[in-house]
């Protein structure tokens, strides 16, 4: 069940009329749960255990940490709640990545071991809301907010159904405030909440989608078959598709939750326009960024031990970033490539921060438009290790992103081949629609432009009218999104 099929299309305007309808706090936060619930069980119905389990178990585990007296007791339940959450999230995610590679070493090594015959299919949402109950002991385990009295608002703090598939990974510290009354909708919501929906539709449907069947998919899974120019607008496609599908899920995340009063933190901050590597992670899967750096870095040290365990540190955290997105050796890759670019950059940073040429240099706007070129470049070599089918291809990829040509064996030399839908220039303007809105952002960053907002009730009836305009003579739902399997 997406956003955008007619299950969660006829689900949805059924709980929101349930919820609403009903005037006592705990009948509403119960519909609201138990609707989660169903959202998670339509997706995954035989691992709604998982997610119960870890409930229940991060329920006690917080009042137990809050009540205890004995700071081992307190580390005790905290152990208790990690070790359950990151035990059921290996055992689903990376076991049968573990088991395929000490095979694979055992068979190296002489040894006879069975090629893997099971597979596992991931519960929905799991990275996201493991994570979620981590968050929540470790803050009550630091005192810095007061375990939930009631079971019912924790269960529904974690499998809130707008955010549950993919994120954002929200904090108690910024849902569990908004829960002690049920927030009540203003207009202003619901004109936000459809111009969400609205835009999260046309990004997902109408350019991610678009440019996966029409471009992306065909290039990548054959990329012999074209040239190096077809590769450079591939990956620069391939971009603009994994923005606009996981900026479109959460867009329609952060509308559908303003339908039932609640702020859920926003996940982008115009990434395209990064200058740096810092800068770039900063920007992007916002939630996740700072949750490896709150949970993950500071406690391994950060910055504080030194140069060496600095970027010790940032590398451990990249690789781990990597791992949780995806349990392939491009995925560790990846994550390795971020760590290496991460020390790079501060080392860079620490050598030229103070001296006054170079602090001249760093702020004009010449070199702002180098760093955002090479950051650019940076991030679609980044792109190209996560989307590759295998190595050879991959590495064919990145070698015509740094330049280096090869002779493609069935497409001609255009940076368009004909035999892909036969429409090279709508695969141009999805590319430029996919990004206006950095354009947009950058023009108010710079202040050239001034956000004109139109009335509630106007603005209400243009976003409903483009949902409908969407759903009805768009190409239709055809793919899942892109983190939901994460």
């Amino acid at each position: 069940m997406i956003f955008a099929n007619k299950a969660f299309l006829i689900f949805l305007p059924i709980v929101l009329v349930l919820y609403h309808g009903l005037n006592r706090r705990t009948h509403k936060y119960l519909v609201l749960t138990l609707a989660s619930w169903a959202f998670y069980a339509f997706v995954s119905p035989q691992y709604l255990w998982v997610i119960l389990l870890l409930t229940a178990i991060d329920y006690v585990a917080g009042r137990m940490i809050e009540d205890a007296r004995d700071d081992r007791v307190r580390k005790t339940w905290l152990t208790v709640s990690i070790v359950s959450n990151l035990a059921l999230l290996f055992a689903f995610k990376y076991s049968m990545f573990a088991y395929d590679n000490l095979a694979w070493l055992g068979q190296d090594l002489g040894y006879s071991i069975p090629s893997r015959a099971w597979y596992i299919l991931l519960p929905l949402g799991i990275s996201f809301h493991t994570f979620q109950g981590i968050s929540y002991t470790i803050d009550v385990y630091r005192r810095q907010i007061p375990a939930v009295r009631s079971a019912l608002d924790y269960a529904l703090f974690v499998a809130f159904f707008p955010q549950l598939a993919a994120g954002p990974i929200v904090r108690a510290v910024e849902f569990l405030p908004q829960m002690v009354t049920p927030p009540s909708v203003s207009a202003k919501q619901i004109s936000d909440g459809l111009w969400l929906f609205a835009t999260g539709l046309f990004k997902k449907l109408l350019i991610a989608d678009s440019l996966d069947v029409l471009f992306v998919s065909p290039v990548f899974d054959n990329p012999t078959a074209y040239d190096d120019a077809t590769h450079r607008w591939a990956a620069i496609a391939w971009a603009v598709q994994i923005y606009c599908d996981f900026s479109g899920y959460t867009d329609m995340a952060l509308g559908i939750a303003k339908w039932f009063g609640f702020e859920l933190p926003g996940n982008f901050r115009l990434p395209y326009l990064a200058t740096n590597i810092a800068d770039f992670w900063r920007r992007w899967h916002v939630s996740l960024s700072s949750w490896l750096r709150d949970y993950l870095y500071f406690p391994l040290g950060g910055s504080r031990g030194g140069a060496v365990r600095t970027y010790f540190n940032l590398t451990v955290l990249f690789v781990l970033c990597g791992l949780w997105h995806g349990a392939a050796w491009n995925w560790l890759a990846y994550g390795a490539f971020n760590g290496v670019l991460m020390g790079l950059h501060r080392a860079f940073d620490r050598l030229l921060t103070g001296i006054s040429w170079a602090d001249s240099l760093r702020a004009s706007p010449g070199w702002k438009v180098f760093a955002w070129v090479g950051s650019s470049f940076q991030f679609l070599i980044g792109l190209v290790l996560i989307r590759m089918v295998d190595w050879h291809g991959g590495l064919l990829l990145i070698r015509s992103l740094v330049g280096a040509e090869h002779a493609a064996e069935t497409a001609s030399n255009s940076p368009f081949v004909p035999q892909i839908a036969g429409a090279p220039g709508l695969v141009v303007l999805l590319i430029c629609l996919g990004l206006l809105g950095h354009v947009v952002g950058l023009l108010q960053e710079c202040r050239w432009l001034r956000a004109a907002r139109l009335p509630e009730f106007a603005r209400s009836m243009i976003a409903a009218l483009a949902i409908a305009g969407v759903l009805a003579f768009g190409p239709g739902v055809s793919k899942t999104f892109i983190y939901i399997q994460f």
